[in-house]
């Protein structure tokens, strides 16, 4: 059964449908929960609306963290894996706090950064686990255009988690996408998606009020300055999950984390995601 089908199966689809995902700006939120890779990502994606969202739960896949000192922050080097995980952790609650998210709604599945698709099988069951007791209409998570290996990580667990969780006789979550960034045409694009036939995409300019809680929310993460540098806060893109195959590469060319020289390449996480749709039995479910 392909994951598009699934989508449509929850008794919340009619109201959450395009046009105009209303949802997102005013009226009732659904259910949700945001399953990103990072801490800060949240931020990126859907930090202006976070709040009036009220997820049931805000999720990191990965602490933030890399083993390879190459990829932390200049300044910070040599203060420890487990020291930088936990500065990560501080900026994220204080984003939070500025954007009405409580920090007992924050969450951590512990993979470590660039890692998380060395552990997408676990990381999918537990998020099984996470869809069963909390019952979400909607997941925010990122989409499939290789930015980052755990992104792509991420996303590949909550889309086989839904479908996971439908055959579980739990009721599968919508799935959204907050965008991101990706490498896609040769040159870093950031807060915009690889165009999708047929899914339709919304643009949510921010208000000034929005604006200005953003760029504080953002300026909590003070370890991530450089690498934030390219994000603005002027519009939020969001979109409902198109159906991927995670074994063909997400664009033609370079991945982004491939230019940037990470341990993991684009041929090898799509050898790992196989392998993890063959050990849920997903490789029908999840293949296009």
């Amino acid at each position: 059964m392909n994951l598009a089908v699934l989508r449509r199966q929850g008794p919340s689809a009619q109201e959450l449908a395009w046009p105009p995902f209303s949802w997102l700006s005013s009226g009732r939120a659904p259910r949700c929960l945001v399953v990103l890779a990072h801490p800060d990502d949240e931020t990126i994606g859907l930090g202006a609306r976070i709040g009036r969202l009220s997820p049931i739960e805000v999720v990191h896949v990965t602490d933030g963290a890399p083993r390879d000192e190459r990829f932390v922050p200049a300044g910070l080097a040599g203060i420890g894996r487990e020291r930088y995980a936990a500065l990560r952790r501080e900026e994220v609650t204080r984003a939070m706090s500025a954007g009405n998210v409580p920090a007992g709604r924050l969450r951590c599945l512990g993979a470590v950064d660039q890692e998380a698709i060395e552990e997408a099988p676990s990381l999918t069951r537990r998020l099984v686990e996470l869809f069963a007791r909390t019952r979400p209409e909607v997941v925010f998570t990122h989409p499939y255009e290789g930015g980052h290996p755990d992104h792509d990580a991420a996303a590949l667990a909550v889309h086989a988690a839904a479908v996971l969780a439908l055959w579980n006789g739990v009721t599968s979550p919508l799935i959204f996408e907050a965008a991101s960034y990706h490498a896609a045409r040769g040159r870093l694009r950031t807060g915009e998606f690889i165009a999708h036939a047929g899914v339709p995409e919304i643009a949510l300019r921010l208000s000034d009020i929005e604006a200005s809680r953003k760029r504080a929310m953002l300026a909590c993460f003070a370890s991530q300055r450089e690498v934030l540098a390219p994000f603005g806060a002027e519009v939020e893109r969001f979109r409902p999950a198109p159906a991927y195959d995670f074994r063909r590469p997400p664009h033609d060319g370079p991945l982004h984390y491939e230019r940037l020289g990470f341990p993991i390449d684009g041929a090898r996480w799509r050898r790992l995601a196989a392998k993890t749709l063959t050990l849920l039995g997903l490789e029908r479910e999840l293949c296009l």
